[in-house]
């Protein structure tokens, strides 16, 4: 960033209602000095100045700027992905990674926020990518249209399983902790899902997916299912990101939609 940044503050001071700043103010600023709107929000939120657009998450500035210089890896871009991926963008994350090697087709209509009848063929990672754009103009992504491999995760400090295959969720979790990155799993089937943050000193992935057989068929999903997964995701990747901690770190989350029933188990409860 080469900006002569008292310069820029003074001006940001000046157009800033209080302690928020517009999304119009931001990119005026940016285009007066010739430099990135990114920049111009990294200064904002370093003197406590706020993006209007975050004022109703009640963060402070220094939280918004940790979520807004971390980069979240997201493998899986269809349900739970395409959810949490919006979400995040919404929150402040400064940077997510989208690997896919999917496109979107009919059956995914029912509960992937991206797909419309407009999307039906297109590449998950490039619309959802692009629609993010909209939502948080500052974010940026990287995309991999093809399957996760140490690429789409070393850069990250956190990793969204979006999967829907045990085959393949069990290969992420191993490379997720050779590399020491936390990996928030979600998984839903019909009205029950699940989640749980599987770091580098346990394997609860190998202790939830004891068998690896993989069904011929596809799981049913229902979409407010995997709306709530996808929050509960976020909401961990939130907490991980601002320190807060959480009660699901010794163990995972069930939930039950059909009897409004949500169950904290221990991983010391399955031995």
């Amino acid at each position: 960033m080469v900006v002569d940044q008292k310069a820029v503050l003074a001006l940001l001071k000046k157009q800033a209602k209080g302690t928020y700043i517009g999304l119009d103010e931001l990119q005026k600023t940016a285009e007066t000095f010739d430099c990135s709107l990114r920049d111009i929000e990294t200064i904002a939120l370093s003197y406590s100045i706020l993006p209007a657009r975050f004022q109703r998450n009640g963060l402070s500035c220094s939280e918004q700027l940790k979520l807004f210089q971390t980069k979240v890896a997201i493998i899986g871009c269809g349900g739970l992905g395409g959810r949490t991926a919006e979400l995040l963008a919404r929150l402040g994350i400064g940077h997510l990674i989208l690997t896919d090697p999917d496109v979107f087709s009919e059956s995914n209509l029912n509960r992937q926020i991206f797909c419309t009848t407009e999307t039906l063929g297109c590449n998950k990672v490039d619309i959802v990518s692009r629609e993010l754009q909209k939502i948080n103009p500052v974010l940026e992504t990287s995309l991999h249209v093809s399957r996760f491999n140490t690429l789409s995760i070393t850069t990250a400090e956190i990793v969204i399983d979006a999967l829907d295959s045990t085959t393949a969720r069990k290969e992420l979790s191993a490379l997720c902790r050779k590399h020491s990155i936390p990996m928030i799993h979600g998984a839903v089937r019909e009205w029950y899902g699940q989640v749980t943050i599987e770091q580098s000193a346990n394997s609860l992935i190998d202790t939830l997916y004891h068998q690896t057989t993989e069904n011929s068929l596809p799981p049913h999903v229902l979409p407010m299912t995997v709306s709530l997964i996808a929050s509960l995701q976020v909401a961990e990747a939130c907490k991980l990101i601002l320190g807060t901690g959480s009660p699901i770190l010794d163990g995972w989350l069930q939930c039950d939609l059909l009897h409004s029933e949500y169950e904290h188990i221990k991983t010391g409860a399955c031995r």
